[in-house]
């Protein structure tokens, strides 16, 4: 075996050449968005990279987004374990992953699958062909948000799901798997909330980063959890049937502003300060009004003065601007 490496914007990637592949083996550096090259060179041989070795990227703190070419086919254990600030990673379909590629990836927000975008990047480039045939537009844009939606829902299998197998890039954004994502969506909704309170009890608090490991505060997180899996659902909602959008909408409205329960409020206002779409959201289910409506421009105080001309604006009906930023 032997290893070589080569310069990256801003550190160094280490690879080891076996046989007539190429593995990724380490990464050195600051570098905070990466491609993996397809192939790499040695001593006048070009080697298909085709693996991304075990704990190759493990802890790295300063990737935020990364791209793997579609000719890498397996990706080792713990891989890129602990990348906590990782966002944003592509990836073939045909990928294999070994144990705990992702584990504590906190931050993970799409996983894209390459062949879904690249065929998107096909349909803008001819765009201008495509508006002289707008069934032909709306059906790729009807593409492009079943494969948008499934990268943002596969990195929720990540983050909140817990259920390895519904990561599954050759499947993602097909029916069935949109349907067994639900599934499993609604099994989580479904869990009391105080389920496995008495574990984490018995593990000791130890093993839980000193966080509050009160009843009250168990119950709050769990149930922030499904709201993020709710909303996130609704916010990309490809293959969403009626009965399971029902249910989820049910869930969040029962957890808006002024409630006993306030969790939807408390996720938006703490995780999406500034991201419209969920305000939008809330808006849409009826979690904003008169009752409630004084409680959140309290609870946003200074901050976040454009969301809080946006609720002005919902809940007063209307678009004065000036108006809106004389209330505040």
């Amino acid at each position: 075996m032997r290893y070589i490496e080569i310069d990256t914007p801003s550190g160094v990637m280490g690879f080891d050449i076996d046989d007539d592949r190429a593995s990724v083996s380490s990464i050195r550096g600051r570098d905070t968005e990466l491609s993996v090259p397809d192939s790499v060179g040695f001593q006048g041989v070009d080697y298909p990279v085709s693996r991304i070795g075990r704990k190759s990227f493990l802890s790295d703190k300063y990737l935020h987004e990364l791209s793997i070419p579609v000719s890498v086919t397996y990706i080792d254990d713990w891989a890129f374990a602990g990348c906590k600030n990782l966002r944003s990673i592509s990836m073939g379909r045909n990928v294999l992953l070994g144990n705990g590629v992702f584990k504590d990836c906190r931050s993970l927000e799409r996983v894209i699958i390459s062949e879904a975008d690249s065929n998107y990047e096909d349909y803008r480039a001819s765009s201008d062909k495509s508006q002289s045939d707008p069934g032909s537009s709306t059906e790729n844009e009807s593409v492009l948000k079943i494969a948008t939606d499934a990268s943002y829902l596969l990195a929720a299998v990540i983050r909140l799901m817990d259920n390895r197998f519904l990561f599954d890039p050759e499947n993602a954004g097909t029916e069935d798997w949109f349907a067994n994502w639900d599934r499993r969506m609604i099994s989580v909704l479904s869990e009391p909330d105080e389920e496995g309170f008495s574990a984490l009890l018995a593990c000791g608090e130890e093993d839980y980063e000193g966080r509050d490991n009160t009843i009250e505060a168990y119950l709050a997180r769990r149930r922030r959890r499904k709201v993020r899996i709710c909303a996130l659902r609704l916010l990309h909602d490809s293959c969403l049937s009626d009965d399971d959008r029902k249910a989820i909408s049910e869930y969040l409205y029962d957890h808006r502003a002024g409630t006993d329960s306030p969790s939807f409020w408390e996720v938006v206002l703490k995780e999406h300060g500034d991201d419209e779409e969920y305000y939008k959201l809330m808006c849409d289910l009826g979690c904003v009004d008169m009752s409630n409506i004084d409680i959140m421009l309290e609870d946003l105080g200074q901050s976040h003065p454009g969301m809080k001309s946006y609720l002005i604006r919902f809940t007063s009906g209307s678009d004065d601007v000036f108006l809106d930023s004389m209330q505040l």
